[in-house]
């Protein structure tokens, strides 16, 4: 339970090994997670990482995976998994497609700077 002394939060044992483990797979920021969940800051996430790093025997971060049955699942789990999986790839490719298009912008403009500035920018081929 999460107690507050003054201005100052107190976390149990329990609820920082809760945090840490909801950190490690929530896969978000440090700054970020801290801002959500109230933490006051980032230092305090990484100084309990880094005393829960040694007694993992007392709790692990991770907590065991639980082994799903596919034939247990209902059509509505895969239906919700394969939209998610669906819209990952969607982000995915415009993310991509982003990249492509702003490495083609770069070059565009490499190769204005060339002829403008009758200069040769990039590096050559060969050269070591």
């Amino acid at each position: 339970m999460i107690k507050s002394q003054g201005k100052y939060r107190v976390y149990s044992e329990e609820d920082r090994l809760s945090l840490l483990r909801e950190f490690k797979m929530s896969g978000m920021g440090k700054h970020s997670f801290c801002k959500l969940h109230g933490i006051k800051s980032t230092s305090s996430l990484r100084y309990w990482e880094r005393k829960y790093q040694s007694e993992k025997d007392l709790l692990p971060l991770q907590p065991e995976p639980e082994e799903t049955d596919m034939a247990n699942r209902s059509k509505e789990s895969f239906k919700d998994e394969n939209a998610q999986l669906k819209k990952r790839i969607r982000e995915l490719e415009k993310a991509l497609e982003f990249s492509r298009l702003e490495t083609l912008a770069r070059d565009k403009m490499i190769d204005k700077a060339e002829e403008y500035y009758d200069i040769q920018i990039r590096k050559k081929s060969g050269a070591k």
